[in-house]
């Protein structure tokens, strides 16, 4: 029989989460983000010196910075500081990438080189936004998740050691990995009513300024902006408003900040905007070692998802997982799905997470794509692979509450999170960029693999030199090998390396880059014995040979 209407039970059709659902942010929060960013940040300052120079900051970076420096410095001295002559004498490089990356080490550069050796001076900026990034992704995430696992996915950031590697150095992957990951929370912020459009179209700027890597970046947020309107918000006004508007002044300021921050564009600027955009696209290929192969042109597809695999230390990489099947395992975490759809989480912040996760290393499996020095490339993925963490370590803490006290599994989850990567750290410092984590076997199981030692020329460093300077005879030459020769010419100018640069020449410093080898080279790291070597569990970083005779 059918019931009378008052007699029905009721129901209430599920809602959407939407900002509203989220955490509110409390001081504590603020005063953590903030002592979290102060401590890797002088963690970061006190190795700045350790890694050697690396390939890009031999040429182009650090002479860019100083030269940009010295028109800084001379802005009021000079007769005509924004002549085109001036312009080109002070801004030019081969580099194709945009310049504010260096324009801001200039100013660090005239700020602290009084007090710190140069080199600190130009890196501190990486270590600057590297540490700022790690406070944002707590406050990120602590809108989402408890406090706990908020930390805990930002902490891991900081101990993935190709990412904290990269932090050490001078280069414009740090600020695209930033800027990557701070344009991107500012548009999901945008869309929830936390920030003004105009905050999202000034940070794609910046990202946009910063390298070009960000023109793949509208790419995820356009595809979780559309799902978020065709599930929940179609028929919301204020939502495509707030969409459209971000659009807007992302496209109005893109421009203007790309040409405004570099005066080199300032003159002839079709042209040269044409120019740049042309020589970046007709790059020569660099070759890869990768699993015994050495590729000349196209990466193997799976080259970045290897990578993750044999880079991420072994419990972050579970983490990792986890935060990503968290939707799937929402019955194991005695949660009922979320309101609307099971991926869409508070404010559809998973399947955000994830998109942009995902873009970097698809990037990488586009038809003639190219991939080399080990993760640099697909950077801006391991934010959101830390945010996804996050998530993996609340998917993991949930289902012990109530059967330990919260503090025993905090606390064993934070050792597990920490203790591995410290000791690797221990074991590799300050050689970050070689690591290779359990799964690989270490640098000596990936050597085994078939994987690309190093590449970047961090191996080299002011100890290295020391004992250069030792064996090789004062007026003897040197060839650089598989590695930059401005690296090498920058050492010989500063007064730290004693030989001279010739080719050929009496000794071969051979950088264990294996996909550049040549044939001498291969014969001298294959058969001979190095007078000096850099080494990790007795595999080569870099390596000193006498050229037989």
């Amino acid at each position: 029989m059918r019931g009378h209407p008052v007699d029905m039970p009721e129901t209430t059709p599920p809602v959407p989460e939407t900002a509203s659902s989220f955490n509110p942010l409390e001081c504590r929060d603020f005063i953590i983000s903030l002592a979290l960013a102060l401590a890797v940040f002088l963690w970061l300052f006190s190795e700045l010196p350790m890694p050697g120079v690396t390939w890009d900051e031999g040429a182009p970076n650090f002479p860019a910075a100083k030269n940009q420096a010295a028109w800084i410095r001379g802005l009021f001295t000079l007769d005509s500081p924004f002549s085109k002559e001036t312009i080109d004498h002070y801004w030019y490089t081969r580099s194709d990438h945009p310049s504010p990356p260096r324009t801001v080490a200039a100013v660090s550069y005239l700020l602290f080189s009084p007090w710190v050796d140069e080199i600190v001076a130009l890196r501190i900026p990486s270590a600057v936004k590297f540490a700022a990034l790690l406070a944002t992704i707590y406050l990120f995430l602590r809108l989402i998740l408890p406090r706990a696992p908020a930390l805990a996915g930002a902490w891991s950031l900081a101990f993935m050691p190709r990412v904290f590697g990269h932090a050490h150095v001078f280069s414009l992957d740090i600020p695209i990995m930033c800027w990557w990951f701070w344009a991107a929370a500012s548009g999901f912020l945008v869309w929830h009513g936390k920030l003004r459009p105009f905050w999202f179209g000034l940070a794609y700027a910046l990202a946009f300024a910063t390298k070009l890597h960000a023109v793949f970046l509208p790419f995820p947020l356009l595809t979780w902006v559309l799902v978020m309107l065709g599930t929940f918000h179609w028929k919301e006004s204020d939502s495509w408003r707030r969409a459209l508007g971000a659009a807007g002044w992302a496209i109005l300021l893109a421009p203007m900040l790309y040409i405004g921050l570099q005066p080199w564009l300032w003159h002839d600027t079709w042209n040269r905007v044409v120019e740049r955009f042309f020589d970046y696209a007709s790059k020569t290929p660099i070759p890869l070692y990768y699993l015994g192969t050495v590729y000349y042109q196209r990466t193997p597809w799976h080259y970045p998802l290897v990578m993750l695999l044999f880079t991420l230390p072994f419990f972050i990489l579970v983490l990792g997982i986890v935060g990503l099947a968290k939707p799937l395992l929402w019955k194991w975490n005695r949660e009922p799905l979320s309101a609307g759809s099971w991926w869409c989480g508070p404010g559809g912040a998973h399947l955000f997470l994830v998109l942009h996760f995902a873009t970097p290393l698809a990037i990488i499996l586009l038809p003639l794509a190219k991939a080399y020095d080990g993760c640099r490339l697909f950077l801006p993925c391991f934010p959101f692979a830390a945010c996804l963490a996050g998530f993996g370590y609340h998917a993991a803490a949930r289902p012990l509450e109530g059967k330990w006290k919260s503090w025993i599994i905090h606390a064993l989850l934070f050792t597990a999170l920490t203790v591995p990567p410290a000791v690797s750290y221990i074991q590799i410092r300050p050689y970050y960029l070689a690591y290779y984590n359990e799964i690989a076997g270490g640098v000596a199981g990936a050597w085994r693999w078939g994987m690309e030692t190093t590449y970047w020329c961090d191996a080299l460093t002011r100890d290295f030199l020391d004992t250069l300077n030792q064996i090789i005879p004062e007026g003897k030459t040197v060839k650089p090998a598989s590695m930059s020769f401005e690296v090498v010419q920058y050492y010989i100018d500063r007064g730290w390396l004693r030989a001279t640069i010739s080719d050929p020449a009496d000794y071969y410093l051979l950088q264990c880059r294996q996909g550049m080898f040549s044939r001498a080279e291969q014969f001298l790291y294959y058969r001979c014995r190095p007078l000096a070597m850099v080494e990790i569990s007795g595999v080569p970083l870099i390596a000193l040979y006498e050229v037989p005779k």
